[in-house]
């Protein structure tokens, strides 16, 4: 069966170089061969986090970390589990304890210095600290003075009212309170990547380890950060129209029938014709570190695939 296997090998290979060298010695490319136009380069974008290197969008709170529970007194996150919404704002704070985040960490003044604009919904109490000063402020605007060498910008939400807690927190960078809601996207992050033909979203969309398994567990344009779960769907489809370019996403390895119909047909319904989807299932379901290659191996186990060979 080996001889066979090899003898079929060598032939393929045999029948390759032989269209190749015709194809060379006629100077027609093979018919199943595109012919290329310009150069084409995709790329992988780094996933959302306070301490990514780029500024993609003009909110920092949506690369914020998730809420820190805090008590008075105590050591970094030693306060209680906190009580959040669908979304991820605090709905309550128990007595002696806040919730914190971190903006921006980013060293040597890689972000944008200047004052920022907080708008927020609700009624509570919001206080800066790090890099930041608090300029002026009232019921659901506050402005901050931020200088980035002075290392990382700090929001702490000291007091929230149960019944109209705070929420939908927006820190719009200098400059573009006027433009947020119409491109969220920060012009030298558009001008960085436009002309790449293809944008993987695997780090956007938080693949690596992944918990979501309904449509209705993904993270939505409403979803207070995208650092937990990875970006909005809605906003990569957004992304890729303004670029022009086609969209490339990560199916979450646990992601049931459900997310695989939802998420097709929004982009369906968004995705700017003629762009494409690449569609790719998870990401190196092969490498143990990750949670994927270790539950893909129990599946393939509990299915009995593999036979006696299937090992951890």
């Amino acid at each position: 069966m080996g001889d066979r296997r090899f003898l079929l090998h060598a032939a393929l290979v045999g029948l390759a170089a032989s269209a190749c060298a015709q194809w060379s010695r006629s100077e027609r490319r093979l018919p199943w061969i595109p012919e290329p136009k310009v150069a084409q380069l995709g790329i992988n974008l780094a996933g959302p986090a306070d301490w990514n290197t780029e500024v993609p969008f003009v909110d920092a709170f949506r690369m914020s970390r998730p809420w820190i529970s805090q008590r008075e007194g105590g050591s970094w996150g030693s306060g209680p589990a906190l009580d959040l919404d669908e979304n991820g704002w605090v709905k309550r704070l128990e007595p002696g304890c806040y919730a914190e985040t971190l903006l921006c960490t980013i060293q040597g003044e890689h972000y944008p210095s200047g004052r920022y604009t907080v708008l927020y919904d609700g009624e509570g109490e919001l206080r800066f600290w790090g890099s930041g000063t608090v300029a002026s402020s009232r019921p659901g605007r506050i402005e901050v003075d931020v200088d980035s060498s002075k290392g990382t910008l700090f929001l702490q939400l000291r007091r929230t009212n149960p019944d109209n807690y705070v929420r939908n927190i927006r820190v719009i960078l200098p400059g573009f309170e006027a433009t947020y809601r119409e491109n969220p996207f920060h012009p030298t992050f558009l001008n960085r990547w436009r002309g790449v033909a293809v944008l993987r979203m695997m780090d956007w969309m938080e693949t690596n380890n992944s918990e979501i398994v309904r449509w209705q567990d993904r993270p939505t344009p409403q979803t207070a950060t995208f650092s937990a779960k990875g970006v909005a769907a809605d906003v990569m489809i957004d992304l890729c129209n303004r670029l022009n370019a086609d969209l490339w996403v990560c199916i979450p390895h646990k992601a049931d029938d459900g997310y695989v119909r939802g998420l097709a047909q929004l982009i369906r319904d968004r995705l700017r014709s003629p762009l494409r989807v690449y569609v790719e299932y998870s990401n190196e379901v092969w490498n143990s570190q990750f949670q994927q290659a270790r539950w893909a191996a129990e599946q393939g186990r509990t299915l009995k695939l593999g036979g006696e060979g299937l090992q951890d």
